[in-house]
């Protein structure tokens, strides 16, 4: 039997101190309030241990608190932790949507995919048996491998989704982190001898805070090609933030630029270059799950290399952080991006969930107030409500 956060709560736990000791109970009552507290108060505690050796975040997954699960890995939680990776009490949680929700946030932030029990169950075994289809798809498409005792044990929607493995679409990293914006070769080190609190700082700024990233790298020249716990990089972050000029500023200093990061500053060639390289490319996603289409809405509007990716192969359907690239572009305006995606099959009526609503592109336009792009997609048949 599991021990419980009171029991780990009556234990000692190495020199830590009392207040330490809470976070465990904190975690599993999904107190954000007094996490937060305690983990600004403490930064190490997210990667403290029980004396049965699990950490805050087993704590949350394993009493499904999809928010505290967020805090928590974006605090420095290490997702794949053992003695066994939370990812597995998030897919095998008894709720289906709560444990889709924790392992999309786990998955989508490099929890490794091929996690094991302890007793050899993968994570895809656990949710093929409770018949979580979606939870299944997402595993296979973040790279787990799909063995035949998966198969035999799927269940419900699982059991279409593994009988389908093979069209489904698998995330490539391989030109991620391999050069800087000219093609001089990059070589990553995680940490680069600096804390990793350090490092999570820089990331965390580079979403927002340009004058703080420029002090950072400018004290610590070191930190330039370093990731946050949660798989990204300050030039990443940057990116999918769609802030150019501060992803423009990391990428001079020699800052690895993924093809992700190309498309959002609409290096063409490095593009072209990749795909020709790598006919996967397409395939590349950035932090967080991010698809490489929706690069092209980011910034600046990139229709060109949109059209680059769609003729290679890219899926214009692709989600990314729930949504479509065509729903990207219609909340920016981008006319002419949208006039791409429709050409190459973007469902002008796909509905998506959107701070808690089904939204379809145009709906998405019009309270957007973006009348191109609404003129766009009711020549095209779109409509407001499905």
């Amino acid at each position: 039997m599991q021990q419980t956060a009171a029991g780990a709560l009556a234990a000692t736990i190495g020199n830590a101190t009392p207040a330490t000791h809470e976070i465990f109970a904190v975690a599993e009552a999904g107190n954000l309030a007094r996490a937060t507290e305690l983990v600004n108060a403490e930064p190490e505690i997210t990667r403290l241990r029980a004396p049965d050796g699990r950490t805050a975040l087993h704590y949350a997954t394993a009493a499904g608190k999809p928010d505290m699960v967020m805090l928590l890995q974006g605090r420095g939680s290490e997702l794949s932790a053992g003695p066994e990776s939370p990812l597995l009490a998030a897919v095998d949680y008894p709720d289906q949507g709560i444990a889709t929700t924790m392992s999309r946030i786990l998955l989508g932030n490099a929890s490794d995919p091929n996690a094991r029990t302890k007793n050899g169950r993968s994570a895809l075994q656990l949710a093929a048996s409770r018949g979580y289809g979606e939870i299944a798809e997402l595993l296979i498409h973040r790279g787990a491998r799909v063995s035949k005792e998966d198969i035999k044990v799927a269940t419900g929607d699982a059991a279409t989704v593994l009988g389908r493995a093979d069209s489904i679409e698998k995330v490539h990293f391989d030109r991620r982190y391999i050069q800087d914006a000219h093609g001089k070769p990059v070589v990553r080190d995680d940490l680069a001898g600096q804390p990793w609190t350090l490092v999570n700082q820089l990331v965390t700024v580079a979403h927002s805070d340009f004058g703080k990233v420029k002090d950072l790298v400018e004290a610590h020249p070191a930190l330039l090609n370093t990731r946050a716990t949660w798989d990204e990089t300050p030039i990443e972050a940057a990116a999918h933030m769609g802030l150019a000029p501060m992803a423009e500023w990391l990428a001079d200093r020699g800052a690895a630029v993924s093809t992700c990061t190309a498309v959002l500053l609409g290096l063409d060639d490095l593009v072209k270059l990749a795909v020709s390289a790598d006919m996967l490319a397409i395939h590349e996603r950035g932090a967080h799950d991010i698809g490489i289409l929706a690069y092209t809405a980011y910034g600046k509007e990139q229709a060109r290399i949109a059209d680059r990716l769609l003729k290679a192969g890219a899926n214009v359907q692709s989600l990314s952080l729930g949504i479509t690239p065509l729903h990207q572009a219609a909340n920016k305006g981008y006319a002419e991006l949208g006039s791409v995606l429709i050409e190459h099959g973007a469902d002008v009526n796909r509905a998506v969930k959107l701070r808690g609503e089904m939204v379809t592109p145009l709906a998405v336009a019009i309270k957007a107030k973006q009348s191109k792009m609404e003129a766009l997609l009711k020549e095209h048949g779109g409509k407001a409500i499905i």
